[in-house]
């Protein structure tokens, strides 16, 4: 945001919507190459603008700006956060007692497999060495070592 703030801006100003690199489980797991999450938008506003929700509903035509930042889908530290979050989102069809088993969750975490068993594209292994992570990961790799290695024997879950 800073830099976007600091640059000469043309006017009127185009909104941008900032596509995410989109991980799973952690910045091993790529979703498929060239997929990206519509993250968040940079819209100039004032009294003028239209309201957020109309706004929002307009980001499909805004100028895309690939790369600009990351979403890491389930990349939780423990198995009780997963849990939460399958108890909590709107998909309750998938909050079944299968994908709640602890055993398939750390099996979907360390090989990348999807954690509903849908069909769909393969998620990537990538070699961390080889993209860019976010800055506090690599200060801190061994405070998010779930979100940057899956492959130990409990996926990196601290209550495994």
């Amino acid at each position: 945001m800073q830099t976007l703030a600091s640059c000469e801006r043309p006017l009127p100003f185009e909104s941008l919507l900032l596509q995410c690199d989109f991980y799973y489980y952690s910045f091993e797991f790529l979703l498929g190459r060239g997929n990206s999450w519509a993250g968040g938008t940079v819209s100039r506003f004032n009294s003028h603008t239209k309201i957020p929700s109309e706004l929002r509903k307009a980001r499909a035509g805004y100028r895309p700006v690939s790369g600009a930042c990351f979403h890491c889908s389930y990349c939780f530290d423990s198995i009780a956060g997963v849990r939460q979050k399958l108890g909590s989102f709107s998909h309750t069809e998938f909050d079944i007692p299968k994908f709640r088993d602890k055993q398939h969750i750390i099996d979907r975490f360390r090989n990348g497999k999807d954690l509903f068993d849908r069909g769909g594209g393969p998620i990537h292994r990538v070699n961390k060495n080889q993209i860019e992570l976010p800055q506090l990961l690599q200060r801190e790799p061994e405070r998010f070592m779930y979100m940057l290695n899956r492959s130990f024997p409990n996926a990196g879950f601290r209550d495994a």
